[in-house]
């Protein structure tokens, strides 16, 4: 969604590929090293020749598009000029801002937009399958390995012709991750346990680059009952697309049966229900003269498994699938829980999709075609955040580390037992895809924010897909905006509809890949002018997709067919693509120390409103002194976001800090900008006094009396952990004696948010006081 019409200017012909005295017609694509204007003929691709796109309207949009590809409805294949007037809807002026950056001698170098910056908030939320954030943490599902697919990943045993394969359960945990233990600290090879976010990142990176196989990270979270054989079948599989089952013969013991460790334990409390569903069957050898083996029980067990809390028993096994489920009450709180599937007398028991959810999920999933997938803890604390966007399902987990392990949207819908999942390669464990497309959604919708939904576009970390192999994730993109978007009677809307969801979504944001990379781009996309503006620190570039193979031209082919299918789209690249393509909007990404986000604080200054391609900084984190999260991490990147909401819509500011460790911004906080927050970070081991100056019309109507919210510590690298939750809290006060003009006192090492308020004015409410207050009333000065 553009900026209004007030803040737009239409596209300026700097690369040659751009006609700005038609904004309607735009040429897209390369030829003869990218310096030959490719024209807007009527055919829209040429697969033979996918470095070669065209893509646009003439005679105002009349032109039939032909459709050689059969991938797209020609009907909606009109498109409209990256940057133009028209990209559809008009955005909310006071959730619009545009940037133009120029170097020393005035030459536009690059424009930034900060979509996360509103009137209200500029708070953002990444949906990231790290450390578990998904399965075992917001994922509500509490068995790990449901499926047995992540023991078949682990052995090999999905990629084998044989149709069985006995384990050994102990043996499998002592060489793979311990169920036990938690990341952080991860105990893999070395036993090594890392002191911060920076180290694990690159001891991950290192065993990766050294050719570690990254499914010897898998946790093996199942163990067999002694006695117990347990071996892997893909025999009579539950459905085409879950065909490892777990096949549980008895032994010699009273009682036989398999264990599952759960997350780190699985967690349950007393006087709370929890939902058990699991298919299971009798082998065939065990329904002929075996009239002792006739029933089944899943209990809720101690780590010793010598107490049970909990337990229901399912009878009259068969020969084939059935789905058994009840609902297990435990006697007792147990943050280290068991939940076993046990069975008495000789036979053979097989079961699949052995799934444990708090019964409260399943109660509000009634009317979906799986139970609510959220943990409602989490969920809220993620609701609190106020984010403006989610972009979702994650940044190099859909990539994958090769493209085999890559996050693929169609095998994440439909129900949970039909959903095969998949290597999260990149961050070392198996993801059941219970976080799908349909519960990102779900969750944009709880949180009611922005969704940006981030496609692969034929590029992983370690392989690509060559430009003429890559139709059919273009369709899978365009199959997935129908899932969103497309009425419930065609044919992946209707999916969308059977799970619960009849009524569309909206979508305005796509991501095509990840991730850019710095040091490749100059070589790939020949950009001179935006490399010479990062060498003078007025951009920085972010890490590594561009550069790799056939991302440019995968690229154009996809913003080809989805700019051609949903002209609406505001469509992110990986990077800037200078003339070698059309970028709306370009994503930034930087991870680093301390003092250098504290830096980064003035990345987008020297600018002013205007045109061209957006920057959605989506990822910026202190990695490297920070800490798992301490104080001076937390303060560097509070200050570096100052500078975003400078640089953002809200209240026109300059912030003149002569202080070289204090920054600062301000926002609006209501619609009128009658309340402002003036956000003061002090990345500094001193207090500090400083000025606060307020200019501008409203000025002189401050209250006297305002609130401030202070975050700090004396230590820099105080952390907050589960035995210290509140070591460093943010704490409230009131102050008085504010003005145009006060000083305020800083904490060190603090970020600190003091809320203002404007009285009323009588020439401004005379003329319109809340236009006025947007359009500048009140700037910020610091000193």
């Amino acid at each position: 969604m553009p900026c209004p019409p007030s803040r737009t200017s239409t596209v300026t012909n700097t690369t040659g590929l751009f006609d700005p005295a038609k904004a309607s017609t735009v040429a897209v694509g390369r030829s003869n090293g990218g310096k030959t204007t490719v024209t807007n003929t009527t055919g829209l691709f040429d697969p033979a020749k996918a470095s070669t796109v065209a893509v646009g309207r003439s005679n105002g949009g009349k032109t039939t598009v032909t459709n050689k590809t059969g991938l797209f409805d020609p009907a909606k294949a009109a498109a409209t000029a990256p940057g133009a007037v028209n990209f559809g809807q008009v955005a909310d002026p006071r959730h619009c801002h545009r940037v133009l950056i120029v170097d020393k001698h005035g030459t536009v170098v690059h424009f930034v937009d900060f979509i996360s910056a509103t009137a209200y908030q500029s708070t953002s939320s990444a949906a990231k399958q790290i450390g578990h954030a998904g399965e075992g943490g917001l994922y509500a599902e509490l068995v790990q390995d449901r499926s047995f697919d992540a023991l078949a990943a682990a052995t090999g045993f999905h990629a084998s012709p044989d149709p069985r394969l006995p384990l050994d359960l102990p043996m499998l945990a002592a060489t793979h991750r311990a169920p036990d233990v938690p990341v952080p600290p991860p105990t893999w090879d070395s036993g090594a346990s890392f002191s911060s976010k920076g180290d694990y990142l690159k001891a991950q990176q290192d065993r990766l680059g050294a050719g570690h196989d990254p499914r010897n990270d898998i946790i093996v979270a199942w163990q067999a009952l002694p006695g117990t054989t347990a071996t892997l079948t893909k025999d009579q599989p539950l459905n085409d697309r879950n065909p490892v089952a777990m096949e549980l013969r008895s032994g010699t013991g009273s009682r036989s049966g398999i264990v599952n460790f759960g997350y780190w334990g699985v967690y349950v409390q007393e006087k709370e229900s929890y939902t058990i569903s699991i298919y299971a069957r009798a082998h065939e050898a065990s329904l002929h003269g075996r009239a002792d083996f006739d029933r089944f029980t899943v209990s809720l067990v101690s780590e010793d498994l010598d107490e049970v809390y909990a337990s229901t028993s399912f009878d009259k096994l068969i020969g084939d699938w059935h789905e058994f489920s009840g609902d297990l009450a435990p006697n007792k709180t147990d943050t280290n829980a068991r939940l076993a599937v046990t069975f008495e007398g000789s036979g053979s028991l097989v079961i699949d999709m052995v799934s444990l959810f708090p019964t409260e999920n399943v109660e509000k999933g009634k009317g979906l075609m799986n139970p609510w997938p959220f943990r409602q803890d989490l969920l809220d604390a993620l609701k609190a955040l106020k984010p403006a966007f989610l972009r979702f399902p994650g940044g190099c987990y859909i990539e994958g580390d090769w493209m085999r392990n890559a996050f693929m949207w169609k095998d994440s819908v439909g129900p949970n037992e039909a959903r095969p999942g998949h290597m999260n390669g990149v961050w070392g464990y198996w993801s059941t895809d219970g976080l799908g497309l349909f519960e990102y959604m779900l969750m944009v919708e709880e949180l009611k924010t922005e969704p940006v939904w981030v496609i692969n576009n034929g590029v992983a970390h370690g392989d690509s897909i060559a430009p003429p192999n890559v139709w059919p994730l273009v369709q899978d993109a365009l199959d997935s905006l129908e899932f969103i978007m497309g009425p419930p009677d065609s044919k992946w809307g209707k999916l969308r509809a059977d799970m619960g969801r009849e009524e569309p979504w909206e979508l305005t944001y796509m991501a095509i890949g990840n991730e850019a990379s710095p040091a490749l781009l100059a070589a790939a996309l020949s950009l001179p002018a935006l490399l010479g503006a990062r060498r003078a620190r007025r951009v920085v570039l972010p890490l590594p997709d561009c550069g790799k193979p056939y991302y440019l031209e995968n690229y154009l082919i996809f913003f080809g067919a989805l700019r051609a299918a949903y002209p609406h789209l505001r469509l992110i690249s990986n990077c800037h693509m200078g003339g070698n393509a059309p970028t709306d909007t370009w994503d930034w990404h930087i991870y680093t120390n301390p003092q250098d986000m504290f830096n980064k604080r003035h990345e987008f200054d020297n600018s002013r409103p205007e045109k061209d391609a957006y920057i959605f900084a989506s990822e910026y984190a202190v990695t490297d002194g920070g800490g798992w999260g301490n104080v001076i991490g937390a303060v560097s990147e509070a200050a570096f976001m100052t500078g975003l909401e400078r640089n953002g819509e809200v209240v026109t500011l300059a912030a003149y800090v002569h202080e070289d460790k204090v920054a600062a911004s301000a926002t609006c906080q209501s619609p009128a900008c009658d309340r402002i927050a003036l956000k003061i970070v002090n990345f500094s081991s001193m207090r500090q006094v400083v000025k606060v100056a307020l200019h501008g019309k409203a000025a002189d109507t401050v209250a006297e009396e305002g609130q401030i919210e202070t975050l700090h510590s004396d230590e820099p690298e105080a952390e907050n952990s589960f035995d210290e939750p509140n070591k460093v809290a943010p704490s409230s006060s009131t102050v008085n004696g504010l003005s145009s003009k006060f000083t305020l006192k800083l904490e060190a090492w603090s970020v600190n948010i003091l809320q203002v308020r404007l009285g009323d004015e009588p020439s401004l409410a005379r003329s319109g006081a809340a236009s006025a207050r947007r359009e500048g009333s009140v700037r910020l000065a610091v000193s």
